[in-house]
């Protein structure tokens, strides 16, 4: 009899076994499949570059700085703004030379020509900076010049890249003679003479003018990555920054009395979300380590960004790793130096080329004495060693802390004029502001009591 028990006893143990056998057959073939699909999905949508066309990279970036795309919205503005703040610096400079290259007649008539150009175009004012951050953005400026008959003047305008898809038209064997202008629009193709524009390009290979890459096309990829960190470290905040309180009861009638009690006290007692229940609840939370781990990915991406684009970590956010350098006004400057010292020298050869073809457009309507471009000479010049320590050591430190605006430490770059620029960039900012909450709006959550029984 005992043997009989004992088979039958055996035979139980070996279906259990055989049962938890084939479930923990199941569980690994799930874990297994699931690893193996995610992996599948993530290289079809991860990648190291997701910008792999020039078109891409300057819609994407005009998105970003116009805060209506969804991600990186913030760091490429800062980038855009401080880059073109610190090219263009304490303006542009105009001033009479002789044919020998010496001081000229700072009254002649052509230094007269320039300065109501330049006043009849803005770019006495905030011009030259707007234009910078557009040229930031495409990596290239095209301005049309054409004659106003009315006011008898030369107006000058930018032509985006992003909206009209634009193609500079060169000689197969010289790319570096801009002949033509062409695009298309709703009345079909149009174009503009060499005598009418001028182009000027900023980034890109030297024998492929229509592909002027920005500088900051060459990270946007890590300026996303950058913002959707800082998002993953703002999202476990929300989740778990702040307790869920929860009452548990031996039976489901003492948790329905108890949510009743807490219904009758709330004048007292006001709750966002309370569980009451019978079971045991468990609240899982990422450990230090992944947070660290998000803050290390959050500082090294700033450090790429901050590399590639030349922009001082410190205006990215991260004032604090700027002083951790010790001498912060020397390593600034000469990293502004050096990552924007082509771009100037660019601009300038820009601006005496508008002067030079305004100049013609005007010799060819005035109807009055021929102006000549060689008797001025553009210039933009460099901010002073003590202007960089002043920004450095005193109105960095106070972006940083939240104190004052990011705007506000560019002003303090000589001959920019603070009223103006403040209510252009007040005006712009609620016009972002506005644009962003329209394709992002809070979704919110009810402040009510919410309870759940179990």
């Amino acid at each position: 009899m005992a043997i009989f028990k004992t088979a039958r006893r055996l035979e139980a143990l070996a279906k259990e076994n055989a049962d938890l056998a084939a479930r923990l057959a199941e569980v690994e073939g799930f874990v297994i499949d699931d690893v193996a699909d995610r992996a599948t999905a993530g290289t079809a949508v991860y990648s190291g570059n997701a910008f792999t066309s020039y078109q891409k990279i300057i819609d994407s970036a005009a998105k970003k700085y116009q805060a209506v795309d969804k991600w990186g919205c913030v760091q490429l503005g800062n980038i855009v703004d401080t880059r073109a703040a610190f090219i263009i610096g304490q303006g542009l400079s105009v001033s009479a030379v002789n044919e020998n290259g010496g001081p000229g007649d700072a009254k002649s008539k052509e230094m007269q020509f320039v300065r109501d150009f330049f006043e009849y175009n803005g770019l006495d004012r905030e011009m030259p900076q707007d234009l910078a951050k557009e040229g930031e953005l495409e990596g290239c400026f095209l301005g049309v010049l054409e004659w106003n008959d009315d006011d008898q003047q030369v107006s000058l305008r930018y032509m985006s890249r992003v909206e009209t898809k634009y193609t500079i038209v060169h000689p197969k064997d010289d790319y570096l003679w801009y002949q033509r202008v062409e695009w298309k629009d709703g009345s079909g193709l149009k174009s503009l003479e060499e005598n009418s524009f001028v182009y000027a390009r900023f980034g890109g290979r030297v024998h492929k003018p229509n592909e002027p890459t920005p500088k900051v096309g060459k990270c946007l990829t890590e300026i996303e990555w950058l913002s959707k960190a800082l998002r993953d470290w703002r999202e476990i905040d929300r989740l778990f920054g702040s307790p869920v309180p929860h009452i548990q009861c031996a039976t489901a009638d003492e948790a329905k009395a108890m949510k009743d009690a807490i219904k009758d006290i709330a004048n007292n007692w006001r709750v966002r979300k309370l569980f009451t229940h019978t079971g045991q609840l468990l609240y899982l939370t990422p450990g230090a380590e992944a947070q660290r781990g998000i803050e290390t990915e959050i500082l090294i991406l700033a450090k790429i960004i901050s590399g590639a684009t030349g922009v001082p970590i410190g205006f990215l956010g991260f004032g604090d790793l700027t002083t951790k350098l010790g001498s912060g006004s020397e390593v600034t400057s000469d990293q502004v130096e050096a990552a924007t010292s082509k771009e100037r020298v660019i601009w300038i050869g820009a601006y005496q080329e508008l002067i030079r073809k305004a100049m013609a457009i005007w010799n060819a309507n005035a109807k009055t004495t021929p102006l000549v471009p060689e008797r001025v000479k553009v210039s933009i010049p460099r901010v002073s060693p003590e202007t960089w320590k002043r920004i450095t050591e005193t109105w960095l430190p106070l972006y940083s802390s939240g104190a004052i605006s990011l705007q506000t430490v560019l002003e303090q770059i000589p001959n920019i004029n603070a009223t103006e620029e403040a209510q252009r960039v007040s005006e712009e900012s609620d016009e972002r502001m506005e644009r962003f909450e329209k394709m992002h709006p809070d979704e919110g959550e009810e402040d009510n009591t919410e309870e759940e029984e179990e």
